[in-house]
């Protein structure tokens, strides 16, 4: 490299370097701590009900717990948001862009950690109407998945209806996101089990503890997913 060349790069690479923390660190948007019209509930038996049942195998593991917030709307319906938790996330299929979510994201330098705190936490929330009816399901699945890209990309589904029970979820991804398992299909499969979200109150110092929310997000460091009105402790 030519004197003059290397002389402008050494210039340039602190102004980059600035403008990098700079874009990163900047406030991509200001939350609200607070969900009017909702009112807090806290109750474990309410909870266990309605409690999604998992469909998981020895390759994506299973949760360490399953926490839970609940509230009631002004129409008295009933919004139950149910967090899984495993201890962490990682992709182990052969290949470059596995290799490269092991080394920097999961693994390495732990931008995932650094982005939305310890562990995994997914989301699972029902509606259940004021006859005790379950007519609203949300979730997360995996968009044109393939485990052999670096990351999974996050589709939000909204199902409303007149459900008999929670349905049961299928694992569907190395970072444990959904499929909504239906009639015979929530049978497990060869090498899988069920396994029932026993759930317990998402408590203040736990909800600090993963790091649910931040008022202030910016691009490296984010809320993990949840509802505004989960905001509301009940504590």
């Amino acid at each position: 490299m030519k004197p003059v060349k290397k002389i402008a790069l050494l210039t340039l690479l602190p102004v980059l370097a600035i403008a990098a923390i700079a874009f990163f660190s900047s406030t991509v948007r200001v939350l609200e701590s607070a969900a009017p019209g909702f009112t807090p509930v806290k109750d474990d038996a309410i909870a266990a009900r309605y409690a999604p049942v998992l469909l998981s195998n020895a390759t994506f593991g299973f949760p360490l717990k399953c926490y839970y917030r609940a509230a009631r709307d002004g129409d008295g319906s009933l919004h139950v948001a149910y967090h899984p938790v495993w201890e962490r996330e990682r992709n182990d299929s052969g290949g470059l862009m596995p290799f490269l979510s092991r080394a920097l994201y999961t693994g390495g330098l732990r931008i995932q950690r650094f982005m939305f705190g310890k562990g995994d936490v997914e989301m699972i929330a029902v509606r259940v109407d004021r006859r005790g009816k379950v007519v609203s399901i949300r979730y997360e699945r995996p968009k044109d998945y393939s485990p052999y890209t670096f990351t999974v990309k996050h589709e939000n589904v909204a199902f409303d209806g007149i459900f008999q029970e929670t349905p049961a979820f299928r694992v569907a991804s190395w970072n444990h996101l959904f499929e909504k398992a239906d009639g015979a299909d929530a049978a497990p499969r060869a090498g899988e089990r069920a396994w029932k979200c026993g759930p317990e109150y998402f408590t203040d110092s736990l909800w600090d503890e993963y790091t649910m929310f931040r008022a202030r997000e910016t691009r490296l460091r984010k809320s993990r997913a949840h509802f505004e009105w989960e905001r509301i402790s009940a504590e």
